[in-house]
C-alpha cells in the first residue's frame, strides 16, 4: 500500500476494477437498503422494523445529548484557550524537555510555518482579511512562509489583488505559482491539485534556500479563511509538546462562518451553523476517528511522505488517508479550540444563494470516495493493526447504515411502515408509538436550544438594525435544523452517493464562489 501513495485513485482503480466497483457501489446500496427498510422489512418481518425504528428513536435523543454535551465542553474549551497567550507558552518551553526532539529544530525561534493558500480567481476583498489575520497574529512575521497557488484562468484578477496585498503586508517569504489549466489526469473544481502544485513547486524553493524540512510546520486553509491572532501560536505550542507529531495532524475543532453569517439567507446560516457545532462536538467525542476537514496542519515532512493530495479526488478527507497509510495506521488527528472563520454560501440572490449551497453539499457528498480507499486500503495494505481496521470499517459503515438515514426514518419509517403492513396497522402499537416517538424528538429539540444560545455567543454581533422580530427568528434557527437534516444535509449527499454507486466519475466538480 505504500507504494501506491505515489499513485492517484484513477491509476489504482484501473489495476483493481472489480474491487473498486464493488466498494464504490457499498455506501449508496447500504444507504438505499437502509432507507427503504420500512417497505421491504415492513412486508417481511413488520415487528423487527417497528424496534429498528424504535432504537433509532432512543438513539437519536442519546447523540442528541451527546452532542449538546460535546459541543457546550468544546465551547468552554474555547472560552479558556482564548484567553492564553500562547506565544509566551511556546517561548517558555524547555526544547531539551520536548519529545522526539530529533524531528524539530534547534529552537522555537528556528520554527517555521510554510502556510498554503489555494485561490481561484477571487477578488481583494475576499482575499485580504485572510492575509491580515495572519499579519497580525501573535506570532513572529519573519516565520511565516507564504505559498499562494493560483488557477490559470484566474490568474490576471488574484495577482492584481497579491500585488496590493504585499503592499499592505510586506512578508518577508511569500511565494506565487500558477496552477496551468487542463492538466491531464486532474479532476476540476476543487483543491487537490492547486494544493499539490503549489507545495511541490514550494518545497524545492525553500530547500534552495537552505532550509531544513524539519523546521517547518505545514498548514493549508481555504483562501476566505481569517484564522484567530492566536492560532498559530496555539498550533506550534500543540505540534511541539506532541510525541510521535509526525504521525498526527492537528486542526481546530472550532470552524465559525463569522466572515458573513448575518448577509447570508436563513439556511445557509442554518447548514454552517450545523457544520460548526458538529464539527465541534465530534472532535470532543470521536477522538479515535478524526479525519483532516478544511483547514489542518502536518509537519512538512508528513506532507512530503504522503505525496500531497491525490489530483484525481477531491482533497480534505483524502489526504487523511494518504498520510495514514503511508505511516501504516499510525496516524490521528490532534486539536485545539482556537477558531478560524469562514464564508458562509452566499449567492447574488435568494435562489442562486440556494443552488450553491446544494452544488457544494453534492461536492461533500462526494466525500464518499473515502470510503473505497480506506477499504482498499484495509484489504491491500500492511502492518496495520486489526484493532484500527475495524474501528474505521465500523464507523464508515455507521456512517451510511444510521447517519445518513436516522432522519428520514424517524419522521416518515413509522407512517410508511404502517402503509405497508397490516399486522402492524391493526396493532395497538400504532397508537401509542407516534406519540412516544414524537416525544422523544421534541425532547431532542429542547437540547438543541442551549446549543443556539451558546453558538450565538461567538457569533458576531448581529447587525444593530434588524428589528426584534428578526432577530427573535435567529433563535428558531436550531430546532429548524431537523428541516436541514432532510433537506440540505440529506438529498445531495445522496445524490452524490448513487451517483458513485452506479459508477459515475467526479470529473468536474462545483467550485463555490466568494460574494462580497
Amino acid at each position: 500500500m505504500t507504494t501506491d501513495i505515489h499513485k492517484t485513485y484513477l491509476e489504482i482503480e484501473k489495476e483493481h476494477k472489480t474491487l473498486f466497483r464493488v466498494l464504490e457501489f457499498i455506501p449508496g446500496f447500504i444507504t438505499w437498503v437502509t432507507l427503504l427498510s420500512p417497505v421491504w422489512l415492513g412486508i417481511l418481518a413488520p415487528r423487527i422494523m417497528m424496534f429498528f425504528l424504535t432504537f433509532l428513536a432512543i438513539y437519536w435523543i442519546y447523540r442528541a445529548a451527546i452532542h449538546a454535551w460535546g459541543t457546550l465542553k468544546g465551547l468552554k474549551m474555547y472560552y479558556k484557550e482564548i484567553k492564553i497567550d500562547w506565544l509566551k507558552k511556546c517561548r517558555n518551553l524547555n526544547f531539551a524537555d520536548l519529545p522526539d526532539k530529533e524531528e524539530l529544530p534547534k529552537s522555537f525561534s528556528d520554527l517555521k510555518h510554510f502556510i498554503l493558500i489555494p485561490t481561484v480567481s477571487e477578488s481583494f476583498e475576499v482575499l485580504e482579511p485572510a492575509f491580515n489575520a495572519i499579519w497580525y497574529s501573535n506570532y513572529p512575521r519573519e516565520n511565516f512562509f507564504i505559498v499562494v497557488s493560483i488557477e490559470e484562468k484566474g490568474e490576471e484578477i488574484v495577482k492584481s489583488s497579491l500585488k496590493e496585498i504585499r503592499k499592505r503586508y510586506p512578508f518577508k517569504n511569500f511565494l506565487i505559482y500558477t496552477h496551468p489549466a487542463n492538466l491531464s489526469g486532474e479532476v476540476t473544481g476543487v483543491g487537490s491539485p492547486n494544493r499539490s502544485w503549489g507545495a511541490k513547486h514550494g518545497i524545492p524553493d525553500l530547500k534552495k534556500k537552505g532550509y531544513q524540512i524539519k523546521d517547518f510546520i505545514f498548514t493549508t486553509f481555504d483562501c476566505d479563511t481569517v484564522v484567530h491572532k492566536e492560532f498559530f501560536a496555539r498550533l506550534s505550542y500543540e505540534y511541539l509538546v506532541n510525541d510521535k507529531r509526525l504521525n498526527k495532524f492537528f486542526s481546530t475543532a472550532l470552524f465559525l462562518f463569522n466572515n458573513n453569517l448575518w448577509k447570508v439567507p436563513m439556511q445557509m446560516r442554518i447548514e454552517a451553523n450545523s457544520v460548526t457545532l458538529g464539527t465541534l462536538s465530534s472532535w470532543i467525542i470521536e477522538k479515535t476517528t478524526r479525519e483532516t476537514f478544511s483547514c489542518y496542519s502536518t509537519s512538512l515532512q508528513t506532507l512530503i511522505d504522503a505525496n500531497f493530495w491525490d489530483v484525481t479526488t477531491i482533497d480534505d478527507s483524502v489526504f487523511f488517508w494518504r498520510a495514514y497509510f503511508a505511516r501504516k495506521g499510525e496516524f490521528e488527528g490532534r486539536c485545539f479550540f482556537i477558531p478560524v472563520s469562514n464564508d458562509a454560501v452566499q449567492g447574488e440572490t435568494l435562489v442562486k444563494s440556494h443552488i450553491s449551497l446544494y452544488k457544494q453539499l453534492v461536492r461533500w457528498g462526494w466525500g464518499s470516495i473515502v470510503f473505497p480507499i480506506s477499504m482498499y486500503g484495509f484489504i491491500k495494505g500492511k502492518g496495520i493493526s486489526k484493532t484500527s481496521r475495524l474501528l474505521w470499517t465500523f464507523s464508515k459503515i455507521e456512517r451510511h447504515f444510521i447517519w445518513r438515514t436516522i432522519a428520514f426514518l424517524i419522521t416518515f419509517g413509522f407512517a410508511i411502515l404502517t402503509l405497508v403492513s397490516k399486522t402492524i396497522r391493526h396493532s395497538a402499537a400504532v397508537y401509542r408509538l407516534p406519540q412516544i416517538i414524537s416525544l422523544i424528538l421534541s425532547s431532542a429539540l429542547i437540547l438543541i436550544i442551549p446549543v443556539t444560545y451558546f453558538r450565538l455567543k461567538i457569533a458576531r454581533e448581529m447587525p444593530k438594525d434588524w428589528g426584534l422580530w428578526k432577530k427573535f427568528l435567529v433563535y428558531l434557527e436550531g430546532p429548524l435544523i431537523m428541516l436541514n437534516l432532510l433537506t440540505y444535509s440529506f438529498i445531495p449527499f445522496l445524490e452524490a452517493e448513487t451517483k458513485m454507486m452506479f459508477g459515475k466519475k467526479f470529473k468536474k466538480t462545483y467550485y463555490t464562489p466568494k460574494i462580497r
